[in-house]
């Protein structure tokens, strides 16, 4: 799902920085939880964006769309059609101007994907296109 996503992101004309490719907890696993932390937050200063992935219930997501919120970064929440989500993770994702979309096939979400740069350019007049965007 996040390499699909990752080429999304590519096909658009962005860089994905995808964390479990750099801080997997079995091929990385000698990093402290303080390396994985500090990683993820340069990663998340770093974007123009986020993507979330909202299909499974998880703790670091959650946390990276609260600071997202907090730090006015674009995030997009995806899911598939029937999951549900937690109202607190929705409500920050929501509060914090993100959207959500919830996909029937993988084509819908690779079309939200594209919409959302394509955006997420015209809010950001002058920009060349080669932003980063965290998956």
């Amino acid at each position: 799902l996040y390499e699909r996503a990752a080429l999304a992101v590519s096909q658009a004309g962005h860089e994905a920085y995808v964390p479990h490719s750099s801080t997997d907890p079995e091929r990385a696993a000698a990093l402290s939880p303080e390396a994985v932390y500090d990683s993820d937050m340069k990663a998340i200063h770093r974007s123009d964006a986020v993507l979330a992935f909202l299909n499974e219930p998880s703790l670091g997501v959650g946390a990276e769309i609260a600071i997202c919120a907090r730090e006015s970064i674009p995030v997009l929440g995806l899911c598939a059609l029937r999951t549900e989500v937690s109202r607190f993770a929705l409500g920050c994702l929501l509060a914090g101007n993100g959207r959500m979309i919830r996909y029937r096939a993988w084509a819908q979400a690779e079309q939200a994907i594209a919409n959302f740069l394509a955006e997420l350019q015209l809010r950001q007049p002058g920009r060349d296109g080669t932003g980063k965007t965290e998956l």
